[in-house]
């Protein structure tokens, strides 16, 4: 048995589409254009099944994710891909994080059974009308949803990695992505979930199985270095977390 069978990782995150809807200003789409539909960059859908069957064949039974900066919903591909998801791994978790501005009763009906849970964020004044309708038709709470405001995001902030200005206070040590693998939409398995601009990439999804994203040297060696406190990233270095007023 390999690395991955003995320590799977904890989450998976894959980014379909680079596309967000939103420019909210804790998050580096609100500074830079990846995230503007005239650049967006889509997933191939074969990459995507070959992550995720390559996944199921080792049995991952985690959290996965499908995103990053781009917003989900916004790729109509996404219920054909969640049922995909769902059908190579059975054993896992599937998140689906969004913002809810394109979630409606109709949409949520017809992924439901791919999606184990719904973390929606509201980043504007209101909550999405969508979001409004499946709450209040299951009595204001539903099982499956996890419900929260841009507040709480402002309240812990996220530098990522240096790309918003903001006080902070840096990152000691990181265990987190010694636990996690994060691929974007070209494929590329990044450093973390705050690598927006893919500073450090260790490789591409493409030619690679997920044993061997998880258990690449250079991978290891620098996620242990960052357990440590020893940080040899310049990213690394000034991530850290604060508020916003």
């Amino acid at each position: 048995m390999g690395l991955f069978t003995d320590h799977q990782p904890m989450f998976v995150e894959v980014e379909t589409t680079t596309y967000c809807n939103r420019r909210c200003t804790y998050c580096p789409n609100s500074v830079f254009d990846r995230g503007l539909r005239a650049n967006e960059v889509r997933m191939p859908e074969e990459l995507f099944h070959k992550i995720v069957q390559d996944l199921g064949r080792n049995h991952f039974c985690h959290q996965f994710s499908p995103h990053n900066y781009g917003e989900p919903l916004a790729d109509e591909r996404m219920p054909h891909l969640l049922e995909m998801a769902r059908r190579e791994m059975p054993l896992a978790r599937i998140a689906l994080y969004t913002n809810g501005d394109f979630l409606t009763p109709e949409l949520f009906e017809r992924i439901d059974s791919s999606v184990d849970a719904f973390v929606i964020t509201q980043h504007g004044e209101k909550m999405p009308p969508g979001v409004k309708r499946i709450l209040d038709a299951s009595g204001g709470t539903h099982p499956k949803i996890r419900y929260k405001t841009a507040q709480s995001i402002k309240l812990n902030a996220s530098n990522r990695a240096g790309l918003i200005p903001m006080r902070v206070k840096r990152r000691k040590a990181c265990g987190v992505v010694m636990n996690e693998l994060h691929i974007n939409a070209h494929g590329q398995l990044i450093l973390c979930c705050e690598d927006f601009l893919a500073r450090k990439v260790f490789g591409n999804m493409r030619d690679m199985t997920i044993e061997e994203a998880w258990s690449s040297e250079e991978r290891m060696r620098v996620h242990r270095a960052n357990v440590r406190g020893d940080f040899a990233l310049d990213q690394c270095v000034t991530c850290g977390h604060g508020r916003i007023t």
